[in-house]
């Protein structure tokens, strides 16, 4: 009975120790990758030919706000 028990103890700590290092690996294969903030790592010299170029608009509705400014104001710099 204490053979066959540690058969089982054993068949279960080596499944686990298998079953850990499978998913370790399948982890390590697909870390995070974090998005490229400009285009330039998109883009492959050469291939990029762009013949239009157009502002596409999601939404109809345009809301203009007037700034108002300062009558002390320098003008610029």
């Amino acid at each position: 009975m204490d053979l066959v028990l540690l058969l089982i103890l054993f068949f279960i700590i080596g499944g686990g120790i298998i079953t850990g290092l499978v998913m370790a690996s399948e982890i390590k294969k697909h870390r995070p990758v974090r998005a490229a903030t400009d285009a330039h790592k998109y883009i492959v010299p050469g291939k990029c030919k762009m013949s239009v170029s157009d502002d596409t608009f999601l939404r109809t509705r345009v809301q203009r706000i007037k700034i108002k400014s300062s009558q002390s104001s320098s003008g610029g710099r």
